[in-house]
């Protein structure tokens, strides 16, 4: 019996629908990481871009978990709440938000 090496995790949307989060593949961690690298951009310094930097990559993190999902700016913000957001970064893109050394996280006010 083959070992899985990784975390799964199952949540419910605000819609009712599962969701099951893994980490991503490389491939798509690629995609992802390029969208937070965003962050570092001086100019980002408002609570609104962060949230679209954010949304971005959730939605890079939900092509390979739920395609129609990601396709659908509009949809995905309206079944997808704050703390699934989080959930989805932190578990398919390895984003620990509440990380003290994660600047942006006393900037959304997560410390």
């Amino acid at each position: 019996m083959a070992t899985t090496v990784y975390d799964i995790e199952e949540i419910q949307l605000s819609n009712g629908d599962t969701l099951v989060i893994k980490p991503l593949t490389i491939k798509h961690l690629k995609k992802f990481l390029a969208v937070i690298k965003k962050m570092d951009d001086p100019s980002v310094t408002e609570e609104d871009q962060i949230m679209e930097i954010f949304v971005e990559g959730a939605m890079v993190c939900l092509e390979q978990l739920m395609p129609k999902l990601a396709e659908d700016k509009d949809k995905f913000e309206e079944i997808i709440e704050v703390p699934t957001l989080m959930k989805i970064l932190e578990v398919a893109g390895g984003l620990k938000l509440n990380d003290p050394n994660l600047a942006v996280a006393d900037l959304v006010g997560l410390n």
